[in-house]
């Protein structure tokens, strides 16, 4: 699938619970219900992919894997928007083996625990991360603003760093030395 994604992520400071309660109010359905996904993040050896405000990412889950390349991002309106191509692949394992046999290799690897919603056009993810609990959604920029807002959030709340840097920022405020975002680490 080739389209362009626009999204925003949410840092959630209150109870899981209460967002999800809020988001049955407004009448948002559930799509995947509570799964791990462990995603990992692929270069060259000499970063070509992320000097290029690029991402190819492998994200394995119970359901199967898949792989997304993701172009560089701009931030418009307060959100983030980029090109992504992504397909799905019945064997993860097989496709890691694969990236690193061609010369690539895992920069940065994150787990979360995501739960999907949607609601109209805007797809809702709810991540709970090692390093805290995130709303990620995405859609178009209408739809995001008006869910955003409903939910309580202002435009000043909305975050376009990819999990990566906020775990770089979540390192430095708390001097963690670890590479990777994965549950046990941190």
């Amino acid at each position: 699938m080739e389209h362009r994604e626009i999204e925003i992520k949410l840092a959630l400071s209150g109870p899981r619970a209460r967002l999800v309660a809020r988001l049955r109010d407004l009448g948002a359905s559930l799509e995947l219900p509570r799964h791990l996904e462990d995603n990992f993040l692929f270069d060259d050896a000499g970063r070509r992919i992320s000097r290029a405000d690029s991402l190819l990412r492998v994200r394995l889950t119970r359901i199967g894997a898949s792989m997304t390349f993701k172009g560089p991002a701009r931030v418009v309106h307060g959100m983030k928007s980029r090109d992504e191509l992504e397909t799905g692949c019945s064997d993860g394992e097989i496709l890691l083996k694969i990236l690193e046999r061609l010369g690539m290799h895992c920069g940065f690897r994150y787990q979360k625990y995501r739960t999907l919603y949607r609601l109209g056009s805007v797809h809702i993810a709810l991540d709970e991360t090692p390093i805290g609990t995130y709303i990620e959604m995405e859609g178009t920029q209408r739809g995001i603003e008006r869910l955003s807002k409903r939910l309580g959030f202002a435009r000043g709340d909305f975050i376009t760093g990819t999990y990566h840097d906020l775990f770089v920022s979540y390192k430095k405020a708390n001097r963690i030395q670890a590479r990777h975002m994965i549950f046990g680490i941190t």
